[in-house]
């Protein structure tokens, strides 16, 4: 019987963990290396493009960061992808916004 009660709460503390990590990744469902290869295709030369020396990734670095909440994050790629005409999903959304927040925002 001790042993069920022990084996039961150590179930529950791992599945704890396991729903805490879910929930600090707030694009679970984004896949970076898909995001990668979307925002290399669609974003790339558009932010290079407006950069004066033609590093687009500069504008995720924190003194030209303007982005300061999830939900701006996800809404400047929702954006930018009607500016481009991209014609992505939700899917591919999360994908894009999972990228750039793995590599250069760090929300939780």
């Amino acid at each position: 019987m001790l042993r069920q009660l022990l084996l039961g709460s150590g179930l529950a503390c791992v599945l704890g963990l396991f729903s805490a990590a879910a929930v600090a990744q707030p694009f679970p469902k984004g896949v970076p290396a898909t995001g990668q290869a979307l925002h290399a295709a669609k974003c790339v030369s558009c932010h290079n493009s407006m950069m004066p020396d033609g590093k687009g990734e500069e504008l995720y670095s924190e003194f030209a960061r303007k982005m300061t909440t999830v939900a701006q994050l996800k809404g400047m790629v929702e954006f930018c992808a009607n500016r481009t005409r991209s014609g992505w999903f939700e899917e591919e959304i999360n994908h894009v916004s999972r990228y750039l927040n793995d590599t250069y925002y760090k929300f939780k």
